[in-house]
């Protein structure tokens, strides 16, 4: 009974009880954008620390303890928002000294961009989750799937590479009953997050298959030409995403139209990268496994 006291008092603080100021906001800013800087650079990409720096899961954690921790819904949207506005290009300029793209880095940032502009209007359904109800059990489900979702992807990479991101995904799955139990105490909110978590870790190991699928690694030095699109100088991968596995990387210029890269992935996978060349025009692409065809299909992504 104790116990169970002392952790209800715990969360209480935690989700709800911590003081969120504009000073207390940009100093966490500050301190996250410089410590994500230090584990890109120093980091090994393959370690746990390292992900911070790449992909949005450890960063649910910081967000929801500024939502809940406000009082009104436009405050929590105003200050996650203002959060990853300041955090999130302060990393990449930590890092231009450093690195030899120099500014080039912040090719990387409108990703994030897109992801800071989604927390305004997410942070204010959020802070729905304080009212205890069904909704607010459905309304966290939303990052608690994204977590397993995170979570699921990154197991065959450990399986194959033990203890590659052991971290996060012991982070991944821990914290989403640390999510559910912290900021609920009704259990209709609670059941409501766990039936819908569970659905949809059950769908994206049923549809996405990130264990399954023969894997494939091909060059490819036609997608740009078919696609129309002229390139100046040399371009770059700029960003990549879709199912496990997957990853672009460019080779060698061939001459003025033929541009050789390499494409990795799984059948039944469905993968999107952005290439940009040296004049900063940025282009989408996506492939996946053709089975009639027997080969890796580049289509420019609409």
């Amino acid at each position: 009974m104790y116990y169970n006291e002392l952790m209800r008092k715990i969360f209480n603080k935690i989700f709800g009880g911590l003081n969120m100021s504009w000073p207390v906001i940009l100093i966490m800013a500050v301190a996250l954008g410089v410590w994500t800087a230090l584990m890109a650079l120093f980091v090994p990409e393959t370690n746990s620390l390292h992900d911070i720096a790449v992909t949005p899961e450890w960063w649910v954690l910081p967000a929801i303890l500024i939502i809940v921790n406000c009082k009104k819904p436009i405050e929590a949207a105003l200050k996650v928002f203002v959060f990853f506005l300041v955090s999130q290009p302060l990393v990449y300029l930590v890092q231009v000294p450093f690195n030899s793209m120099g500014w080039g880095l912040f090719g990387y940032y409108p990703y994030w961009f897109y992801f800071t502009l989604a927390t305004f209007p997410g942070g204010f359904i959020g802070w729905y989750v304080k009212k205890d109800k069904w909704y607010s059990g459905v309304i966290l489900s939303v990052m608690t799937a994204f977590l397993a979702w995170m979570g699921i992807g990154l197991i065959k990479q450990l399986i194959e590479s033990f203890p590659n991101h052991l971290l996060t995904i012991i982070y991944c799955f821990g914290i989403i009953p640390v999510f559910i139990f912290g900021l609920f105490k009704k259990w209709q909110p609670r059941l409501a997050t766990t039936i819908i978590t569970v659905a949809a870790a059950i769908a994206i190991i049923v549809f996405a298959k990130p264990f399954g699928g023969d894997e494939y690694e091909t060059y490819n030095t036609s997608f740009v030409r078919e696609s129309g699109i002229t390139l100046v100088g040399q371009p770059e991968v700029t960003a990549w995403g879709g199912s496990a596995d997957g990853g672009v990387e460019f080779v060698q210029k061939l001459d003025d139209e033929t541009y050789s890269f390499k494409i990795v992935g799984r059948r039944g996978g469905e993968y999107w990268f952005e290439i940009t060349d040296e004049a900063d025009n940025s282009y989408k692409f996506e492939y996946r496994y053709d089975d009639d065809s027997q080969s890796v299909v580049v289509k420019a992504k609409q």
